[in-house]
């Protein structure tokens, strides 16, 4: 008896510092894994603001080549995330995530050094392949190392880094282009990405991947990522082009095609690019569904507010960036304690809050925005009430939609919830720039109006969806 409770004893501390260590390393792995959605973010919005620049420097090419610059990166990105996603589950999420960020920093240094906008375009295409790796593998490497009861908190501080990087880029590349130039802005993402890449090699845990030996549907897989990408290039061209043109009509039926080819072929197959049976997951639907329309929404709300400042109200770039940064700050500071308070109380009724508050601020500024009200009064209440309402959103959706995944599948289903969000706002800005077309003068602002009211319209039915479809006793 004596020796036994020696060896007890013994083995406690033993014990208490094994699991100490699981935590840190735990804690380590999803700093690297926040990293890499700050960065992805950031790259994502930073490059917009270089376009200027890069207009001056490649004097002899069109804008809509050199648009291709930022084109080419969302619509390459949006194309491979699902197969990102999907490898991540086969061969493994840390293989899988290191290889994306070793790409991403590639293509960041050949971007930064690129001598024509040609070889600009291409090296922000192979940084967008690594971006589609990084954004399912990174998430999905992480979650398994928490408990469940932890992973809205998760969810919600890796997602947060992206909202950092994503309000902090346009900041920091204006900062860069007055004191350097536009190869800075390119160039900075490379180093960080390095020092991900050797983060990610020390801390994130070895996993074998798929343990079925079946071949992955290659048939399904093209067709599946010919036809996302095809319709994201529809929805991302077709005003730009004409929805007349040739190409974009092409790409259109094509894109239709692969996609009737991608469904048929992923019903059959055993090992699909993407598991239809995800969408039986009942919380995954019903989230992924509320967030693509969120994402609709609102990307294409924060696409109209600089138009109408600069226009309406004769604001400078600067003071837009000054005006719209409340509400995104509100997002940032309020998203952690959104995923602590899911993972203690549940999601359904943060989520449909969140929701509601989103819509509320979208249908206050289309209610009161017009030539002769206040900033303080048509703006600044409504952008708090989307930022608070996003942040219940945001974090906590992305986790709801995974609590009832099969830990073997979470690279994919997280691959096709953020795909789903993204393609919400690239179609959302589509439309609202369809409303807009060429008005002018009065005309114009009702065309802000008829925008914002659409948008509103769609962001009305997440809440509904929301409350009625999410299962009521669904909690960490």
């Amino acid at each position: 008896m004596t020796r036994s409770l020696v060896v007890q004893k013994s083995e406690q501390p033993a014990d208490k510092s094994a699991d100490q260590g699981a935590r840190r390393r735990a804690n380590n792995a999803l700093m690297v894994a926040a990293t890499a959605m700050l960065l992805v973010s950031f790259v994502g919005t930073a490059t917009n603001i270089a376009v200027p620049v890069l207009e001056k420097e490649f004097s002899s090419e069109s804008l809509a080549t050199i648009s291709w610059v930022v084109s080419g990166f969302n619509v390459t990105q949006v194309t491979f995330m699902l197969l990102g996603g999907r490898l991540a589950d086969r061969l493994g999420r840390r293989r899988v995530f290191l290889t994306g960020m070793a790409l991403f920093a590639l293509g960041a240094g050949l971007s930064g050094i690129a001598p024509s906008i040609q070889m600009v375009i291409a090296a922000r295409v192979i940084q967008a392949v690594g971006a589609a790796l990084v954004l399912p593998s990174s998430l999905a490497a992480v979650l398994p190392l928490f408990p469940r009861e932890r992973h809205a908190t998760v969810v919600s501080t890796w997602s947060s880094m992206g909202i950092l990087g994503a309000t902090a880029a346009p900041t920091v590349a204006a900062g860069l282009l007055q004191v350097s130039s536009w190869r800075a802005v390119f160039l900075l993402a490379a180093p960080i990405a390095m020092a991900a890449f050797v983060g990610g090699r020390m801390v994130l845990e070895a996993d074998p991947g798929a343990t079925s030996s079946a071949p992955l549907d290659i048939v399904g897989t093209l067709a599946g990522t010919t036809a996302v990408g095809g319709l994201v290039l529809v929805i991302v061209q077709g005003r730009s082009w004409g929805w007349n043109d040739p190409i974009i009509v092409a790409v259109s039926i094509l894109a239709l095609l692969n996609a009737v080819l991608f469904f048929t072929s992923s019903r059959r197959h055993p090992e699909p690019l993407l598991d239809f049976n995800l969408f039986r997951i009942r919380s995954f639907t019903v989230v992924t569904l509320a967030s693509a329309l969120l994402a609709t929404s609102t990307t294409a709300s924060w696409f109209l507010y600089p138009l109408f400042m600069i226009e309406i109200w004769n604001y400078s770039v600067f003071q837009v960036g000054m005006a719209m940064t409340p509400g995104p700050l509100a997002l940032m500071v309020t998203v952690i304690f959104a995923g602590r308070f899911a993972d203690l109380r549940g999601y359904r009724r943060m989520l449909v809050l969140g929701a509601s508050l989103a819509t509320f601020g979208t249908a206050w500024m289309a209610w009161w925005l017009d030539p002769t009200t206040s900033y303080w009064l048509a703006f600044l209440p409504g952008t708090l009430s989307i930022g608070f309402g996003m942040a219940l959103m945001l974090g906590p959706g992305n986790s709801a939609a995974l609590r009832d995944v099969p830990e073997d599948q979470l690279g994919a289903a997280n691959a096709a919830y953020n795909t789903a969000r993204i393609f919400g706002g690239a179609l959302g800005v589509a439309v609202v720039a369809a409303i807009i077309g060429e008005a002018v003068g009065a005309d114009r602002l009702d065309a802000f109006r008829a925008g914002w009211w659409t948008m509103v319209a769609a962001m009305m039915l997440a809440p509904v969806v929301l409350w009625v479809a999410y299962p009521r006793d669904a909690r960490s």
